[in-house]
This record gives structure tokens, sequence and C-alpha cells, in this order.
């Protein structure tokens, strides 16, 4: 009946969930305490049923009217006292478990490797921070209340019918066990239902996040009704998955009742047949009643909460496999020198694929870059520009060959102290929803409002943000909607002056720029032909651009093609070559 593994799996996800539990055990005690006080006075109701049947109605006795009725508030008073206790306790520590999960998953999401994190929809990892946690929530919620509350009722209710009438008991529990197969049944199938509608809201939440993200492509083509069509049939399947699971609680609680029923029925068949031949008074029977009627509510919550857990471990399942993966390789621990005067790349192989290393991405790249010069990567697209860009601030890890500054590798250093050295401005112009002064602080800290307002004067982005209703406070919509591409191709030109980290990395930096604000642009990164006074001018540049218009001003431009250096030069030398990268740039002039 029961798989062993299963059952091991599923305690070792509960039993990972004890540490989040422990800094919480002193509420989680003054739970339990109230849970105690508010089962101990459900089994006292139960127990004055019988002086009340007797005393009351059978004997008619007056301190017995005056007392019991009194004693009924008195007890119903209390007991709501500590059920609120209760649920004060267990519900903060509830949503102390849960806000430490979830920090946990943001934390170990953020920390995943970039190669990690290409290979995971945005829309699943939101899922799981999202509603696989308040799926927890809910379970960890109701479980820690059921199986604490309802045992402790359950168990002063069953010593209180022992004690009225033992073989009574015994005849009525014996229906108990018909419970547990079915109801162990329907757990699984609440469990792989739980895991399949999971995956099915990991793909809604992606697809949402890829299509409304893309609204105006959408628009552009015509394509609502493709798109609404699509997000129907995924509506569909998830509407599936939670009829399926209503199905499966809806059996599950009619199921228990029908056992109720039948305990009942035997209740007062063995209990009245008692009271007629065999002298029991009608107060013990009544009280028995009474306490089987109390006991079968908590046994049909424990009932409800098989289904509620397996969910609950479904949903700890996937959330555990974000927090075993591994995060960022941060082993080193060399501090990056406060002078760089060198980037050397040598032998460097890499490959996206790691199960295809024939078929390397980057092939023997060597690459040398000294303090104060310029080198740029040109190629057609596709060339792998971007990949060497990505692999010196080690989103990527190369599968041979060296990264060096000063003729350390990089991996020798710390990770952290490593991207502080690095001024990365990447080809994907993303802004945060936040104001245009936190966008070009970020990464930089303690600089003030003068430090920004230069740093965004060098990128010329001064005056059109001094032109928006709050100027630097201004609120940038989510992707920078209201802003033009090259504004906000700007704030992020800004932001590199502003770290002004002694290693600089463009990546097409200046693709979205207009001409005159493009040669603005480069004049404040290279400074004139004469004079290297822009920001290039003491650090070491690296340039990656398609429009060579940018690259042109490099003491050395390296060209790529299908992931090879295929020619290196300047820009003179090169066109005397008549190479690849005279034929890109005559294509450019067409």
């Amino acid at each position: 009946m029961f798989n062993k593994k299963n059952i091991k799996k599923d305690l070792s996800v509960l039993k990972r969930l004890l540490p989040y539990i422990l800094p919480y055990k002193k509420r989680l005690i003054m739970a339990v305490i109230s849970m105690a006080v508010v089962s101990a006075l459900t089994g006292a109701l139960a127990y004055i049923v019988k002086p009340l049947i007797n005393n009351i109605f059978v004997t008619k006795s007056y301190t017995g009217l005056m007392m019991i009725p009194f004693l009924v508030i008195l007890i119903f008073l209390v007991k709501n006292i500590f059920y609120y206790a209760e649920f004060y306790y267990i519900g903060s520590v509830g949503q102390n478990i849960i806000r430490s999960i979830r920090d946990e998953v943001y934390s170990a999401v953020v920390k995943l490797p970039v190669s990690r994190l290409n290979k995971i929809p945005t829309g699943v990892l939101i899922a799981r921070i999202t509603y696989d946690i308040n799926i927890i929530q809910r379970t960890v919620s109701d479980s820690v209340s059921a199986v604490m509350k309802d045992v402790l009722t359950i168990t002063v209710l069953l010593a209180v019918v022992i004690y009225m009438d033992f073989y009574l008991a015994i005849a009525v529990l014996a229906l108990f066990p018909v419970v547990i197969l079915p109801v162990t049944k329907l757990g699984k199938k609440a469990r792989k239902t739980s895991t399949d509608t999971q995956t099915e809201m990991g793909n809604i939440t992606k697809f949402l996040d890829e299509t409304i993200s893309n609204l105006r492509t959408v628009k552009s083509y015509n394509m609502e009704e493709l798109e609404i069509g699509r997000f129907k049939k995924l509506s569909d399947n998830l509407y599936r998955f939670f009829m399926r699971m209503t199905k499966i609680r809806g059996l599950t609680v009619p199921f228990v009742e029908l056992i109720g029923g039948v305990s009942v029925a035997v209740i007062i068949f063995i209990g009245g047949l008692q009271v007629i031949k065999f002298g029991y008074t009608p107060g013990n029977f009544f009280s028995f009643l009474t306490a089987m009627l109390l006991l079968y509510e908590p046994v049909k919550s424990l009932s409800r909460l098989n289904n509620s857990l397996q969910e609950g471990i479904a949903a700890g399942t996937r959330i555990f496999e974000i927090l075993d993966e591994k995060p960022e390789d941060e082993s080193g621990t060399t501090p990056v020198p406060n002078e760089i005067t060198s980037l050397e790349i040598s032998g460097l192989y890499f490959n996206y694929d790691k199960g295809k290393d024939e078929n390397y991405d980057l092939k023997n790249i060597n690459i040398k870059v000294k303090k104060g010069q310029i080198a740029a990567i040109a190629g057609y697209s596709g060339a792998g520009k971007t990949t060497v860009s990505m692999l010196i601030p080690r989103f990527y890890e190369p599968d041979d060959g060296e990264i060096k500054f000063n003729g350390i590798n990089i991996k020798k250093f710390r990770l952290k102290d490593l991207r502080d050295a690095i001024s990365y401005v990447s080809q994907n112009v993303v802004l945060f929803n936040e104001s245009i002064r936190f966008n070009i602080e970020y990464g930089s800290s303690n600089k003030s409002i003068d430090e920004v307002v230069n740093a965004a004067k060098l990128a010329f982005a001064h005056n059109f943000i001094m032109s928006l209703p709050d100027g630097y406070d201004t609120v940038v919509d989510e992707s920078g909607l209201r802003l033009s591409g090259g504004e906000k191709q700007r704030i992020l030109i800004a932001r590199a002056f502003l770290k002004n980290s002694p290693v600089l990395i463009l990546d097409e930096a200046t693709s979205s720029l207009d001409g005159e604000s493009e040669k603005q642009i480069q004049n404040a990164l290279f400074g004139s032909e004469e004079n290297r006074n822009g920001l290039c001018g003491n650090k070491i540049a690296l340039i990656i651009a398609h429009k060579l218009s940018t690259v042109k001003h490099a003491d050395i431009i390296y060209v790529l093609e299908k992931g090879e250096i295929a020619e290196s030069g300047t820009h003179e030398e090169l066109i005397k070559r008549n190479g690849i990268y005279k034929n890109l740039l005559l294509k450019q002039m067409e």
C-alpha cells in the first residue's frame, strides 16, 4: 500500500523544512500550549453532556440548571481566547518560515550562473518564487496547525470515549481504518496533479512574461488573436488540472462523511440498546455520542490535510531543486590589483553546448590589450563577438585557455572584486523601474548627485533628463518604455562613466544612437584623435561593435569569423588588407 521510496522522499522534503521552524520554537510552544487548552476544553464540552442530561433533564436539578449553562459559557469563552492565541502564533510561525524560504529562493536565483539562468525560463523562476511558495505557505500553516491541534483534540476525545465505554468505543473506532486506504490513494493522485498544475502554471507565467513584454511586436504583426488563442489553450490545460484537483478534494470529504454517518448509526443502535436493556443512562449515551461527533471534525480535517500535504511536498521538491542549484564559482581569493595594466586572452576555447566539444563557438582566441589602449572586436552577426565580452566578467567559463589581468588568471580573483573592476555596457538595453538617478547609480555606491549629473553630462544624457517631469527623480516605466532606445543607451553609458572601473567593455553600446549622438559619445569615450582624454584614455577598453564607425578609433581591431580571429590590425591596415573587415565596411556603406 505504501511505497517506501516515496515515503522516504516525502520525509526528506519535510525534514528540510525543520531548520526553518526552529528559530521560532518559542512561538510554536505557545501555539502548542494554546492548542492543548482548546483540545482539553473540547473534551470537557463532551463530558459535561452527561451531567447536563442526567441532572437537568432526568433528575430536574435546579443546582445543575444554574451551574452547567454558566460552565458552558465559561468553557466557550476560554476556548476561543486560546483559539485566537493558537491562530496568531501558528500564523506568525508560518509567515516567518515562508518569508525565510522566499528570501533564500530569490537569493539562490540571483546567484545562479548566467549559463544556468539561460536554461531556465524566467516565467518558471517567477512561478517558483510566487505560486510554489504560496502552496508551501498554505501547507505549512494548515499542516502545523491541523496536525498539532487535531491530534491533540483526537487524543483527548478518545480518552473521553474510552473512559465512558471502552467496548462501544472499540466497536466504533474499528471503522476508522477503512478510511486510510482510499484517502492514501487520493493523496497520491493529488500530488501528481499538483505537480502537473505547478508545471502548467510555470508555462503560463513564462508565456505571459514573453508576450506582455513584447506586445508591441505582437501588435505590429497583427498577432493578437493568435496569442489569445495560445493563452486560451494554456488556460484550458490549467483549468483541467485544477478541476482534477477539485474532484480529488471533493471525493475525500464525502467519503469521510460517510464513515462518520455509519459510526453515528452504530452508536445509536448499540448505545440505544444498552439504554433500553441494560440500564445505560441517557446522560452516558448522549455524552458518548457528543464526544464521537466532536471527534469526527478533527478526523475529517486530517483527511483533508493529506491532499494539502501532498501539494506542499510537490511544491517543496521544486523549491529545493532551485535551492540545490550550484551558485556561481566564487572560489577565487586573490584581490584584484589596484592598477590593472594589461588584459590578455590566450588560447581560449568555448562552447555553449558542453556536450559537443568538437564544435566550439570560440576557437583559439588570443587578444592583448594594455592600459590606455582601445581594442575592438568586429565581425558579422553570430561571429562570437558578444561571447568574448561575457567571458571576461566570468558570466561564462572557458573550456580551455586563460583570461588574465596583469598576467594573473581571473579565476584566482574574488568574483565580486573582478566585476567591480569592470564597467560592462551590454547590448541588451534594460532599465529598472526606478528613478533615473537610481539607474545611473546602479553598481556605484556613495555617489553624490553632482557626480551623477557629471556622468550624465559626459554621456550627453543630462539635457533630456532635465526635460523630464521630475528630472533625475523621474521614474522610468517598466523596461524604459517612456524613453527612446538612444536615451536608454545613454543612461547605461552614464552608469559606466560613474562606475569608472579600470576595465571598460562596451558591447554594441552605441547601436541605438543617431549619428550626431554617436559622435558625441565617441568623443566622450575616446577623446580626439590627437588627445586621448576620453573615458577610455586611462583604461583597458574593449569595444564590441557591428558598426565599424565605432571601432575605427581603436588601437587594434580583431575580426572574428565563425568563432576565430581571422584578421587583426588597425583600421587603416585592415582596409589595405582587402579582407573580411573591408568587405564588412563596404557593405555598411552601401
